[in-house]
């Protein structure tokens, strides 16, 4: 047993500080305690697993397969939790800090409340695609969809509403802009930019 908990760790090391992002966006309507206890009950579940991977080259589709399905589990779990008594400070939720517990630029802070206007598969698909780099057909595999075009679809709509989201803010915003009058209309590049310089810092 010891030795299936090092194998899970080591393989974890090159991918840890993605998917500790990966979890945070997922919960960005929720905390940071909640992105944290995904984490945890993820790696749970990944270290009495990792028995079940074959191919340790695929590691990295593996463990955000698993942080998706326990993300849909504990947001399942939320939903009944609603018609359940609860204390009032339950309902006090912030939207949290993203991807850092620092000072955030502009353009986080956007990219975050940007987010959490997405529904949970858009956004799930979306920072798969984009944070963590898997392909249309690894997101399939891991969102359980039957076919690729589903995805395409769903990210399509992710992408739109980041768009509508982000221009809004930014013709609304008398500071001045970093995205310039011909970048505006090109999502890609809005989306790209935010989260590379998320990735960077």
């Amino acid at each position: 047993m010891p030795g299936q908990t090092d194998n899970f760790l080591e393989l974890l090391k090159p991918c840890y500080s993605d998917a500790l992002k990966y979890c945070k966006a997922l919960c960005a309507k929720r905390s940071l305690d909640d992105a944290e206890d995904v984490l945890q009950l993820s790696l749970i579940k990944g270290m009495e697993n990792i028995e079940s991977l074959t191919e340790h080259s695929k590691f990295r589709s593996w463990f955000f397969k698993i942080i998706t399905r326990e993300f849909y589990s504990f947001t399942r779990k939320d939903f009944w939790r609603k018609f359940l008594p609860i204390d009032s400070g339950d309902l006090a939720a912030d939207i949290p800090e993203l991807f850092d517990r620092g000072k955030q630029s502009d353009d986080k802070l956007m990219l975050e409340k940007a987010l959490a206007e997405l529904s949970t598969k858009e956004r799930s698909a979306l920072l798969l695609f984009e944070l963590g780099g898997f392909s249309i057909e690894e997101i399939k595999e891991i969102q359980n969809e039957k076919s690729v075009s589903a995805v395409k679809s769903r990210l399509s709509r992710a992408r739109s509403k980041l768009k509508q989201y982000i221009v809004t803010e930014k013709s609304a915003d008398n500071n001045n802009s970093n995205i310039n009058s011909e970048q505006k209309g090109d999502l890609n590049h809005e989306t790209i930019t935010l989260i590379t310089e998320i990735k960077s810092n």
